[in-house]
């Protein structure tokens, strides 16, 4: 395909994209169009929701935390089960207003629309431009983030946490970040380390007037500190229980052993985190080094290096790997600084391309499993398949 004709494409991409998002109600539509879209090409189990109360061991670990939210769970110690002893976030709320285990998928489903309706609020808000908005939407529906509550069979709650996160970036109201962070630590200890991403997108939005240095880490600004302040009272809060209320976790299947065998699984690994948004990393990265811009870079770095650690040391890579997300706005607030717009357009909508056409994938290190979300049509065809 010539220069021309690529261009000739991408302009006629963007003027379709532009005269949708004049339109009355476009983020609506948007959301919703999208939805249809992720469960096309990353359809649920539903047959899985059949069996949901008594064949699944995370939902068997998601009602016994429901009726005893404080009670030791009863799971093999290497069991994904038998670790949720301090994810009590959904355990707590269903416990409350008294959900069942398809009260839970349903609003699983609906924060999985908030996720995505907030991250076109959130990637305006970052660019002022509705079509980056929309680009960069598309790109996270067909990487897990955007679908995790839509495919969630298995009680892993990730869209919760996911959404705590994102919210936490939306709003500047201290108070507001400091309860997202505190339940999305509950919900999953793995956004702790998506939290340190939080953390450094209200830093670097603290100091862009000053420009950010290493030394920015340690002076007060208000959304920051609560975002430490919210992980510290978890902490303590987490040691109580441990303390007092005789709750641990098994510390099998975990760690530096996991992290070495798991190296035959970096490639895989790393891509089903961000997939095409890894195209804006780089490009964000080069930005930085060329902009002798050190101490944001190397910080960028070092907080994406800690999450995929955390990630490869635990089997379920792609889920822990995906609370590395934030990392996508940060990106873009950082060379909206400096690209044009137009520039800006190129490269997300390279991205959104390379997510949808690259199948979406949930990798796990134990036995190298890679399960494969498969589109609508793919099963369709396998029922159709089955009764020939």
């Amino acid at each position: 395909m010539s220069v021309v004709s690529l261009s000739a494409l991408y302009e006629n991409i963007i003027g379709r994209i532009e005269k949708f998002t004049v339109s009355r109600y476009w983020k609506i539509k948007s959301v919703l169009s999208l939805t249809i879209l992720s469960l096309c090409f990353a359809s649920p189990q539903i047959s899985g929701y059949k069996k949901t109360f008594s064949e699944i061991k995370g939902w068997q670990a998601f009602n016994q935390q429901k009726e005893h939210p404080f009670t030791p769970l009863n799971f093999s110690g290497g069991s994904n089960a038998a670790k949720r002893t301090f994810r009590l976030t959904v355990p707590v709320l269903a416990k409350i207003f008294r959900l069942n285990d398809y009260a839970v998928i349903v609003i699983e489903w609906l924060l999985n629309i908030l996720f995505l309706f907030f991250s076109i609020l959130l990637f305006e808000k970052i660019t002022k431009d509705k079509i980056l908005a929309l680009l960069g939407t598309i790109g996270l529906t067909f990487i897990y983030n955007g679908h995790a509550g839509f495919t969630d069979n298995n009680a892993w709650f990730d869209v919760f946490a996911y959404l705590f996160l994102l919210l936490a970036m939306f709003y500047s109201n201290a108070f507001l970040i400091f309860f997202l962070i505190f339940f999305a630590a509950w919900t999953d200890e793995r956004a702790i380390s998506g939290s340190m991403l939080v953390f450094f997108w209200w830093k670097f939005n603290e100091t862009k007037a000053s420009g950010f240095s290493f030394p920015s880490f340690f002076k007060f600004e208000i959304e920051s500190s609560m975002v430490i302040l919210a992980l510290v009272v978890y902490s303590i809060g987490r040691f109580l229980l441990m303390k007092y209320g005789n709750l641990s976790i098994p510390f099998k299947e975990v760690g530096l052993d996991v992290l070495f065998n798991s190296t035959g699984a970096i490639g895989l690994g790393l891509w089903s985190a961000l997939e095409g948004f890894w195209l804006l990393i780089i490009v964000c990265l080069i930005f930085l080094f060329t902009q002798k811009k050190y101490s944001v870079a190397f910080s960028l770095i070092g907080l994406m290096t800690l999450i995929m650690l955390v990630a490869f040391s635990v089997h379920d890579i792609t889920k822990s790997a995906g609370y590395i997300f934030p990392v996508i706005f940060i990106s873009v607030s950082i060379i909206t600084e400096k690209f044009s717009q137009i520039d800006l357009r190129k490269i997300l909508l390279l991205c959104a391309a390379v997510c949808f056409l690259f199948p979406s994938y949930y990798y796990a290190s134990h036995d190298h499993i890679a399960v494969w979300y498969k589109p609508f049509f793919v099963k369709a065809f396998e029922i159709f398949k089955s009764h020939i």
